[in-house]
């Protein structure tokens, strides 16, 4: 199945206006998380937190919103049919609670797109009827060599006549008990399956056996604990796809979930910058945590371009899944390695304005070390930041032979339309996965950014034509230079492990593919309001083109002042510090 096929069919509307809408509905049911008053404010969450415990009145508004129609294709009876607008309709859960995200929200869709992408029929109307019903889902998907002990897991399915049997332990699993079917990937005797069971909240899967609940430092509202299956029976009809594919399954879905779930969580950051913001402007102007302070101000200009920086990657990450199926797999790599790094390191920053209140646990600002102990959950599990950077060394291992450029991508960075930059644009194919018989045989990413570049020089105007032509050059000497060296570490000796040096170089990869992401958003902006303005795309890349080469550009301070109005026009007028501008609950 094709997400969003035959969606035309369907009654719900899937324009940009229906995102829109749907945005807005759970935004103002949530209300404002500033209001104490508020049972859905952000005193409320803290207090879930400190029980360990989603909150139930935001679980039973989740009910009544249906928000597991997102998660269903619309050919199934659900809204799923763009990427990027889940991405969209999930952070305004984030933004509350990433507890609330991950535990009501992101784990059943992980589950849910394995039977999406290689279910029979009937495996998806089960599937799609469970979640439109209210129900759970968890994935026990494979942890890759470079992932993390925590989730590691141990399943064997031997045959037993036409059914198989289930042994093993998975050691940490979110949505463990309350999951109505579980998508289980176990070694048999043609390799790696994939299986859709009965979870423990199914009548056929209370055999099962639950471990003891982990407690972690984020996300505490999540529970988190181990299944035990001891020769489950797992009948005929059970297997997802072939005997076999379990491996080549789990790589097809991975464009499918690494993108969006970054994209989701930038509800969270917009919450802890939106906190810093109120801190700054409680203090008096000789505070130096004031927004007189020009330390404070810079760190909340930074932070607000590293959302702009990361809301520009999830965008092309999560639509490359329609636009550019071969090459989503690496595009959601990069997404995957470089969002949590640039989010977590905006989060050590912005504590600094904050001082001690950045450890508080309640009060006004007590919502910001949640968030902070949260963000790093996000990036946690299978194709977490060292699987994702292996993909991203063997695309730099191919690139000396990628084609240097794409007609397709050149094109766009000269003007004409490409879908793939434009936040509000619907119009995309159905979500489509990665044919693994066909490599790419370009990197469309990279192959703009020379082009788009060059097209800075006639499209920038003004005061921030030399920030902005001066960035695009440095990023242009990056690229050629990240070639050259990919070349080098191609032609290492057959049977040589790949240098030590390919990880620095993966670092950069991704910063330039951020980079030329930003370049295609700015140069396909749409006219009028804030994307058309030049001062965030040259304060973004001048922060891109910084984190490449230190010395190479420098920041212009108009460019500060009107990310900074902007800032402070978002916080009063309660909108997103991301590319969209949301209206957020009053």
């Amino acid at each position: 199945m094709t997400m969003g096929a035959n969606a035309a069919a369907n009654a719900v509307d899937s324009s940009e206006a229906a995102v829109q809408e749907r945005i807005a509905r759970l935004e103002h049911d949530f209300g404002d998380l500033d209001d104490p008053g508020n049972p859905l404010g952000a005193q409320q969450f803290l207090a879930a937190d400190a029980q360990q415990r989603l909150l139930p009145a935001a679980e039973r508004l989740l009910d009544a919103f249906g928000l597991n129609a997102e998660f269903v294709p619309r050919e199934l009876g659900g809204r799923l049919d763009r990427l990027d607008a889940l991405g969209r309709v999930l952070r305004a859960v984030f933004r509350r609670d990433a507890a609330l995200g991950l535990g009501y929200g992101l784990t059943s869709y992980l589950a849910a797109v394995v039977v999406w992408a290689h279910g029979t029929p009937g495996q998806q109307r089960e599937t799609a009827e469970l979640l439109l019903a209210g129900g759970r889902m968890a994935c026990v998907y494979p942890e890759p060599p470079q992932g993390n002990d925590f989730l590691r897991n141990r399943l064997t399915a031997v045959p037993d006549g036409d059914v198989h049997l289930l042994s093993g332990s998975k050691e940490a699993l979110n949505n463990a008990a309350r999951a109505g079917a579980l998508v289980v990937f176990a070694e048999t005797p043609d390799g790696l399956s994939a299986f859709l069971a009965p979870g423990p909240a199914h009548p056929d899967g209370r055999g099962l056996g639950l471990l003891p609940r982990r407690r972690t430092v984020g996300v505490r509202g999540c529970t988190i604990q181990g299944l035990v299956f001891d020769g489950h029976r797992l009948d005929a009809g059970r297997l997802i796809g072939p005997a076999g594919g379990g491996a080549r399954l789990a790589e097809h879905v991975f464009p499918l979930t690494r993108g969006v779930g970054l994209s989701m969580a930038l509800g969270c950051a917009d919450t802890a910058l939106r906190t810093t913001i109120a801190f700054a402007r409680s203090h008096r102007s000789r505070s130096p945590a004031s927004l007189h302070s020009a330390r404070t101000r810079t760190a909340l200009v930074n932070a607000f371009a590293d959302l702009l920086v990361c809301d520009c990657l999830s965008l092309v990450a999560t639509r490359a899944a329609h636009l550019l199926p071969r090459e989503s797999r690496t595009l959601g790599a990069v997404a995957k390695y470089l969002l949590p790094t640039v989010l977590n390191e905006t989060m050590d920053d912005l504590s600094i304005v904050l001082g001690a209140e950045a450890y508080a646990t309640s009060g006004s600002y007590g919502i910001f070390q949640k968030t902070a102990r949260d963000l790093p959950m996000i990036g946690l599990g299978s194709a977490g930041a060292s699987a994702s950077r292996a993909v991203i060394v063997a695309q730099l291992l191919r690139l000396p032979a990628l084609a240097s450029h794409d007609a397709g991508a050149e094109r766009g960075a000269r003007g004409e339309h490409n879908p793939l930059f434009r936040p509000f644009d619907a119009g995309l194919p159905p979500g489509r996965l990665p044919d693994d018989t066909l490599a790419a045989d370009r990197d469309s990413l990279l192959g703009s950014l020379e082009e788009s570049a060059r097209r800075l020089d006639g499209e920038a105007a003004g005061e921030f034509r030399g920030p902005l032509t001066e960035a695009g050059a440095v990023l242009v000497e990056q690229l050629r230079a990240l070639r050259e060296s990919c070349a080098d570490l191609a032609a290492r000796p057959a049977g040589r492990p790949v240098s030590p040096r390919a990880y620095a170089l993966a670092d950069r990869y991704a910063l330039l593919v951020a980079g030329a992401a930003c370049l295609g958003v700015w140069l396909h902006r749409p006219p009028g309001g804030f994307l058309a303005d030049p001062a965030w795309a040259a304060t973004v890349l001048t922060r891109i083109a910084g984190r490449l080469d230190k010395s190479a550009v420098r920041s212009h301070p108009s460019g500060a002042d009107r990310l900074l109005a902007e800032l402070l026009h978002r916080f009063d007028d309660a909108r997103s510090y991301d590319l969209y501008a949301t209206a957020i609950g009053r």
